[in-house]
Formats: structure tokens, C-alpha cells, sequence
């Protein structure tokens, strides 16, 4: 049974590292109709710039919708946009994986500051639809930067049964021996025990240097909705408040609302920021900017946005390279010894039983 396990769990190791072959049968397999496309955040960016480009012509925000609708293949965003252009709000309607997304939140969040600063819808969703296609290069940048550090801890893991392998080429048959002997079940132990805890370890690595995403509006898009609200001719503490009514609940909304209260009081800004998340940092940075220089502070929350999204894909490139340097600490520490533990140890003993065997034959 011990044998049976260490076999399921080299094939199950193997699963995991091969690519699945589904996407090849879909492309065999994939009928002559066209089928409805799953959306990403890059294909949510060409919708919200084709809904600006049709807004600019002058229609209504449901007209174009609607206009947007018959243009789009059927899917997740053509569902989208026929309901949007029934009136409802695009981050309750969303359909499939839409729904909860970041960049529909965004979405709905823009219109919804629109709605209620009359600022320009076409030129808040040119900005938006950038933004969202920033989001989509910085998140390809970080996928590519950890796919070599994944694949590095994916291959480590099957250097313990690498070591059994290794020893019955050397002619051993360490695997018996783990089976069938009171030492080889100790080292047995001892072996799993060890390429449990370097997989433990190597995945808790993994998640502290690459978090999962969040599902909220993205902080340089808020930056970009308040450069939006400005635009309309509002004052910052209104713009915030604005862009923090439009937000579902989450930090960055209490941050905006704290900061929109803070700022009607008369606290001047560069207090009332000190109080913001180090996400929105640039906020206060460029309102104290333009506070003491009286320069325009909507281009300057612009240009602070773009830089907070290029900063995501350096960002993760560092982490990317520390985390490289730093799976090597596991490996050492655990899977090398496993390494040995389930190889090198019952090879060396299952050939010098073997060796100490035929000397008595001979005696």
C-alpha cells in the first residue's frame, strides 16, 4: 500500500506539472458556431473606449449601450452592455465572471461619479479605459515575473521521489526497503514529513510575495475618478466624497469620506492626508502640490495614476527575483533532506544488504 501511495503521488506530482491538453481538444473539437467569449480586463477596456467613442457622438448613455450591444459578439459583455442599456447598474448585472469583478467595479463606479458631478461621461471612460489597459499590462508583467519562481518550486517538489528513482537506477530497490522494513518506515516518515513542510513552506513564499488580487476599484482608478470629479468644476472635498458614494464598501471609501469630512472642516490638506492608506498616498501628495503651487491638481492625479500602475509590474518584478533567491531556503532546509531521506539512504542500505548478503553465501 505504502508502494501504491508513493506511485499516485509521483503521477499526481506529474499532473500537476504537465500543461492541461484541454485547451488543444477545444481547438480540435470547437464547433463551426461561434461560441460566447469569456471577457478579461483587456476586453472590458475596448468596451468602456467604444462606449466613450460612441457618448462623444452626442447619444444618451443608454443609445449607447445599446449601440455598444449589437457591436459585440455573444458573451459575458454583450450581456453586459443589453443590460446596462435597460438601465441597470453594470455591477449588479454583470453576468458569469463579471460579476464582483475589479474592472466592472471600476466601470460602475465611473458612471456613477458621472451621474453625480456632471462631469464629462466620454472623458472619464477614455481615462478609465487606459487605466484598465495599464491594469491588464502590469498584471501580465506579474504573472510572466512569477511564472519562473512557480515552475522553480513546482520542479523542487519532485526532487524526493527524483531520489527514488535515481536509486533503483543504481541498481538499489529502495523502495522495498521503506515498505517492508521498521528502519525504511522511519525514514519513510521522516521523508514525507520533510516534502510536506518544504511545500508548506514554498506555498506561504508564494503567497506573501504575490497576494491575491483584490476585487475592489484598483487605487489609481479612484485617483482617476476624483481627476474626473475635478474636471466638473468641484472642489476636492466634494470630489472625494463623490468618488467615496460611488464605491461600494471597503477601506479606500471610509479613507475618502474621512478625508472629504476632514477637508469641509478646514483641516488643511497636507493633515488631513497624513491619514490616508499608503495606496492613496499620492492623493495628498499631489493635492499639497497643488495647494502651495496653485497648479491644476486633475493632470497631477492623473500622472500620479499612471505612475502607481507602472509601479506595479517593477514592483512585482522585484519580489519576483527576491522570491527566486529565497526558495532556496526550503530547499535546503527540507527538500534536500528529503532528498536524501527517501534516495540516497535506503539506496546505499538496500546495496550494501545486498553486498553483506552474498558475502555470507560466499562464507
Amino acid at each position: 500500500m505504502i508502494v501504491v501511495g508513493l506511485m499516485i503521488a509521483a503521477m499526481a506530482l506529474l499532473a500537476w506539472l504537465l500543461p492541461a491538453p484541454s485547451s488543444v481538444v477545444r481547438e480540435v473539437a470547437a464547433p463551426a458556431t461561434p461560441r460566447p467569449t469569456r471577457a478579461g480586463t483587456l476586453d472590458l477596456a475596448r468596451l468602456v473606449e467604444r462606449l466613450a467613442t460612441v457618448l462623444a457622438t452626442g447619444a444618451s448613455l443608454r443609445g449607447a449601450w445599446a449601440a455598444v450591444a449589437r457591436s459585440l459578439p455573444p458573451g459575458d459583455l454583450a450581456d453586459l452592455a443589453r443590460a446596462a442599456a435597460a438601465g441597470a447598474d453594470p455591477r449588479r448585472s454583470a453576468p458569469g465572471a463579471l460579476r464582483g469583478s475589479a474592472p466592472v467595479a471600476s466601470l460602475g463606479a465611473a458612471l456613477a461619479v458621472c451621474e453625480r458631478t456632471g462631469a464629462p461621461t466620454a472623458a472619464v471612460l477614455r481615462s478609465l479605459a487606459e487605466a484598465l489597459r495599464d491594469l491588464h499590462d502590469a498584471a501580465s508583467s506579474r504573472r510572466t515575473a512569477f511564472a519562473g519562481p512557480r515552475s522553480t518550486a513546482r520542479i523542487l517538489l519532485v526532487l524526493p521521489l527524483a531520489g527514488l528513482g535515481l536509486g533503483m537506477l543504481l541498481g538499489g530497490d529502495p523502495l522495498r526497503l521503506l515498505a517492508t522494513t521498521a528502519a525504511g518506515r522511519v525514514l519513510l516518515v521522516l521523508g514525507v514529513l520533510l516534502t510536506a513542510a518544504g511545500w508548506w513552506w514554498m506555498r506561504r513564499l508564494l503567497q506573501r510575495a504575490d497576494p491575491a488580487r483584490s476585487t475592489g476599484v484598483d487605487p489609481s482608478v479612484l485617483l482617476e475618478l476624483v481627476a474626473g470629479a475635478l474636471g466638473a468644476g468641484l472642489p476636492l472635498a466634494q470630489s472625494c466624497a463623490a468618488v467615496a458614494e460611488a464605491l461600494t464598501e471597503s477601506p479606500e471609501r471610509q479613507a475618502l469620506s474621512r478625508l472629504a469630512t476632514a477637508l469641509r472642516a478646514g483641516i488643511p490638506v497636507d493633515l488631513a492626508a497624513r491619514a490616508l492608506p499608503p495606496a492613496l498616498a499620492p492623493l495628498g501628495e499631489s493635492a499639497a502640490l497643488a495647494e502651495a503651487s496653485g497648479a491644476d491638481l486633475a493632470p497631477v492625479l492623473r500622472s500620479a495614476a499612471r505612475d502607481a500602475r507602472r509601479g506595479q509590474a517593477r514592483a512585482a518584478e522585484e519580489r519576483a527575483a527576491r522570491l527566486g533567491v529565497t526558495l532556496v531556503v526550503p530547499t535546503g532546509v527540507t527538500l534536500l533532506p528529503a532528498f536524501v531521506v527517501l534516495g540516497i539512504v535506503p539506496t546505499v542500505m538496500s546495496l550494501l544488504g545486498g553486498t553483506v548478503g552474498l558475502s555470507g553465501e560466499a562464507l
